[in-house]
């Protein structure tokens, strides 16, 4: 029920700013109006998801300011995540590493598409899983959803072009072993590149 709804609102299926009515979702997922509550509010929590007044509920719209933030706490969790997790990783994990950074410079997907997978299999699913902090974890799990929505709204593939020529200095690091390479790079690839996701949809919001 939650994970429905939250693949919905991060993959763009439910849009920036689109009315949610309870009886709508009770009809789509077929469960009644108290989960469909508890997850709102859970999405809520998340800054995916706005309760308005008079019981309106609304997907939250994309803030520029509130993403550039979030850009810059996440890649600064991830950057120590990174840093800690590459003395721990295995062969396997670097063959992981390598094969999710193939899929993404080659971007048949889409480049959106294709770095919100290398976020999932590279970061998550490989140097979050190895570093097993669950604190961090948590954290990242609740903030990197409305990160991950807003780069896969993005209209522009320029910030990924940019962020791609850190993955192969990142990868390359974290398989030698060097940490804190591979922590520059992780800065790099998000302050550089993914930083100016936040910058196009600000552009937007001052033309609107």
């Amino acid at each position: 029920m939650f994970q429905r709804l939250l693949d919905a609102i991060v993959g763009g299926d439910l849009t920036p700013g689109e009315q949610l009515y309870d009886a709508e979702i009770e009809r789509w997922v077929g469960v009644s109006r108290t989960p469909v509550r508890e997850a709102l509010n859970q999405l809520a929590t998340m800054g995916l998801v706005e309760i308005l007044p008079q019981k309106r509920t609304r997907v939250t719209p994309i803030d520029p300011t509130r993403l550039r933030s979030l850009v810059e706490t996440v890649g600064t969790l991830l950057q120590g995540v990174v840093r800690d997790a590459t003395p721990l990783l295995t062969e396997q994990d670097v063959a992981a590493l390598r094969d999710a950074a193939a899929r993404a410079t080659a971007a048949d997907d889409g480049a959106a598409r294709a770095h919100d997978a290398f976020i999932a299999d590279a970061f998550l699913g490989v140097f979050v899983r190895r570093l097993d902090n669950k604190t961090l974890a948590r954290l990242l799990v609740r903030h990197l959803p409305e990160v991950r929505r807003a780069l896969l709204a993005a209209r522009s593939a320029e910030p990924f072009e940019q962020a791609a020529s850190s993955i192969a200095a990142l990868v390359d690091a974290a398989a030698a072993g060097d940490a804190a390479a591979a922590a520059r790079a992780t800065t790099e690839y998000w302050a550089t590149g993914l930083a100016g996701v936040a910058d196009e949809f600000d552009t937007l919001e001052r033309t609107a």
